[in-house]
């Protein structure tokens, strides 16, 4: 099961011709930054609008209850069928979640439904991008969510995936033949950019996001497809899970995917739960696994919010509460502080509490020499070296919002040391690869590199430069 959900929440990019892009999801802070460093976010209201079909259920536009069954030949006894309302509902309480995190403020609306049921037919109507790996474009932008043009439409929707036929897959057409069976759902920010060979993005003001919720998975799956499938491996990527999604999964995966559309990146948490949840180990606790996780966790509860995702968001859209709230802040480096270690994931725990875990990449807020966004011609900007500041700025980092009280820092790399988690598979915003060097290793545990007893004081920032182990 955990193979084949993988790349649950893999992010994608998409370009449109008004010069407006879909950001690829990553890992840590914001979903995507301005070569200023500036995260790109909200402002003024969030108003998403979700189609008027269903996520499971039968539509003839969608092919109807055929193709259906399999599941990796398990006998399923359970139909979930999602039909509008209660789509939409499961959409309205993963805004919820976000909208109620304490010391937070932000204004989220739903819209005007988009009024009809968005299907293979028509979906290059409502959705911003480009269709058979750019083959295809869509016939829409987000122009109308940045212009003041009230003849142009700001769509910012939220479309659900109800068919079981393979060749009219949304999911497909969108993310590539077989993505069905490995994506529950996706989204996007459409952020201003340039027309230029990166997509250079020019403000950090989001109007514009958007959102696929798809329901191959749940029960009852759709076929399993043998030209879906690597022979080389024993992953079974042409197959749903066995047995199928579970509702509370889904539900899960679409408060991880509203996180997206807000303008939230991945995050790692701290990386040793991650790994022992990936790889079955003894240290496993679920419920410390952040919903903004990168990667699909078994047993994790994606539905409630952690402390990290909580610290991450009130840091990007803080509310009159957040004086409350104290920041650690300040630079990683090498252990001989010759070098930045940009890219290196900056942990606080707070000390006798050990679930209240916040994280920070260090260097993805610091200027860039060039965009570099993934997948764009001219692509030389997605690494640790492409960065315009002094050596503090390109390993700086910023934890805001945390509660205060004594942190234990450190820092760590994104590799599990061979263990299979999928860790090292981590794409940052702004880096790629992600750090795994050895000169680079982990410092958690390590004598005179782990910092104890950092005092966190609201109102007065902390400043801990931190050293990494060669």
């Amino acid at each position: 099961m955990r193979s084949s959900l993988n790349k649950i929440f893999q992010g994608f990019i998409v370009f449109t011709g008004l010069s407006l892009a879909a950001s690829a999801a990553h890992a840590g802070g914001a979903f995507s930054t301005t070569p200023a460093g500036e995260p790109v976010l909200w402002q003024g209201p969030v108003i998403w609008r979700a189609e008027s079909g269903p996520i499971k259920g039968n539509t003839a536009a969608d092919g109807g209850d055929t193709g259906g069954g399999g599941g990796g030949g398990c006998a399923l006894t359970k139909n979930i069928e999602v039909n509008n309302t209660d789509a939409v509902q499961i959409v309205r309480d993963a805004f919820a979640a976000w909208d109620n995190v304490p010391n937070a403020s932000i204004d989220i609306q739903e819209g005007p439904s988009l009024g009809v049921d968005v299907n293979f037919d028509n979906i290059e109507n409502f959705w911003v991008g480009s269709f058979f790996g750019g083959s295809t474009p869509s016939n829409v932008t987000a122009a109308g969510c940045y212009d003041s043009d009230p003849n142009t439409e700001c769509l910012n929707s939220v479309i659900f995936d109800s068919s079981n036929v393979p060749e009219r897959s949304i999911v497909d057409a969108i993310q590539g033949q077989c993505a069905r069976f490995s994506i529950l759902a996706f989204a996007a920010i459409l952020p201003q950019q340039n027309n230029d060979a990166q997509g250079t993005i020019t403000s950090p003001i989001l109007k514009s996001s958007q959102m696929v919720i798809s329901g191959a998975c749940l029960q009852p799956v759709i076929a399993p497809d043998p030209n879906c499938d690597n022979p080389g491996t024993s992953d079974n990527e042409g197959a749903c899970p066995a047995g199928g999604i579970t509702l509370d999964e889904l539900k899960g995966t679409v408060t991880h995917e509203v996180g997206h559309y807000l303008g939230l990146d991945h995050t790692a948490g701290d990386a040793d739960d991650y790994i022992s949840c990936q790889t079955g180990g003894a240290g496993c606790d679920p419920e410390k696994i952040p919903t903004m996780i990168g990667l699909f966790v078994p047993g994790a509860n994606l539905n409630t919010l952690t402390y990290e995702d909580r610290v991450t968001f009130s840091r990007y859209y803080p509310g009159p509460t957040f004086s409350n709230t104290c920041e650690i802040k300040g630079s990683a480096f090498n252990n001989s502080g010759s070098d930045d270690a940009r890219c290196m994931n900056v942990v606080a725990v707070k000390e006798g509490e050990p679930s209240k875990v916040a994280t920070f990449i260090a260097g993805s807020e610091a200027k860039r020499f060039t965009q570099g966004i993934p997948g764009a011609a001219g692509n030389n900007g997605k690494n640790q070296s492409n960065c315009d500041g002094t050596l503090a700025q390109c390993g700086a980092y910023s934890i805001r919002g945390l509660e205060p009280g004594n942190y234990t820092m450190f820092l760590q790399n994104f590799s599990d040391n061979g263990q299979g988690s999928g860790l090292s598979s981590f794409v940052l915003e702004p880096c790629t690869p992600p750090l795994t060097a050895a000169n680079f290793g982990d410092t958690k545990g390590v004598a005179g590199l782990q910092v104890t007893g950092v005092t966190c004081t609201a109102g007065v920032p902390k400043v801990q430069d931190l050293n990494s182990a060669n």
